[in-house]
């Protein structure tokens, strides 16, 4: 896919866009790795088919290419909502079949056409066709500026051709290295409490602070058959879902608490020094000895 030219930069609510002639453009890069803390760049084109659902729900294929110096996809985002990208990339190695599919979902948001019109464009949406998805299930007041802290539970639904499956391998990693795993319980759905791993000295605390990860879902079969690249015996399914998560409100309020505790502190103990020491002092008197004829 040729780079289209270059717009303005800016970052929205769904993260750094470019906007060219009045319209939002979203540059996403492929890394690969066994989580965020250790993932790399692409910097050549892989094999598979690249798919982008937009907000009215209609599928287009597209390709990548070199996007700033790197592989990955630019695409256009005219409507505000959520937009799904999908790479489905699949390898026949040894008589094993797999198909990995990387997801993402990109938001399109500006405070300046409002937000009466938010809550039917909330809805996570989905893809038949795709052979192992990763759905993020809404909470119940989520907006489009919703942001997900440490302490809260995020629901994910795995879909095997956008039908719930459960007994699936579903693993969280974090961008510091934590992962947890758990598998599907009868309805496809797996669920994560977001650990804070971020204590960083008082001064340097960021309220808006990003922290990135990546959910994978794995199931396997035996499903056998034979495609262009040969014979197999067994399918393996390796599905990905990026998101973000920051500092919880209660976070940065403990971090103010303690921050005007700690001033408190050192106000006091200035105050108790200073007060001590002129207890100490001891005042000047002035001596004569008068002379007497």
């Amino acid at each position: 896919m040729p780079h289209a030219e270059h717009g303005t930069s800016r970052h929205s609510h769904g993260g750094p866009v470019e906007i060219r002639r009045g319209v939002y453009y979203k540059n996403l890069w492929l890394r690969i790795g066994n989580g965020p803390a250790d993932a790399r760049y692409m910097d050549s084109a892989i094999a598979g088919k690249l798919l982008l659902v937009d907000v009215k729900g209609e599928v287009k294929e597209f390709s990548g290419g070199n996007v700033h110096g790197s592989y990955g996809v630019n695409f256009a985002m005219p409507d505000e909502g959520f937009y799904n990208i999908y790479l489905v990339n699949e390898s026949i190695r040894d008589g094993l079949r797999q198909i990995n599919v990387a997801k993402s979902e990109v938001l399109k948001h500006s405070c300046r056409e409002g937000h009466d019109h938010v809550k039917p464009l909330m809805a996570p949406r989905q893809l038949d066709t795709i052979p192992l998805e990763i759905v993020r299930e809404r909470f119940p007041a989520e907006n489009f500026h919703t942001l997900f802290g440490y302490g809260d539970t995020i629901t994910f639904l795995v879909l095997r051709q956008g039908v719930p499956l459960a007994g699936a391998e579903v693993t969280l990693h974090t961008g510091r290295g934590w992962r947890n795993t758990v598998h599907t319980d009868a309805e496809g759905r797996a669920s994560f409490m977001m650990i804070r791993d971020y204590y960083p000295p008082w001064h340097e605390f960021e309220r808006r602070h990003r922290q990135d990860y990546v959910v994978s879902a794995v199931y396997a079969s035996d499903a056998s058959g034979e495609t262009a690249a040969g014979r197999y015996t067994a399918t393996r399914y390796v599905s990905t879902l990026n998101g973000s998560y920051y500092p919880s409100e209660r976070d940065y309020r403990s971090y103010a608490y303690g921050l005007l505790l700690g001033t408190f502190a050192l106000a006091f103990t200035g105050i108790a020094v200073y007060l001590y020491r002129r207890r100490r002092q001891r005042r000047f008197h002035e001596v004569r000895f008068d002379e007497k004829n």
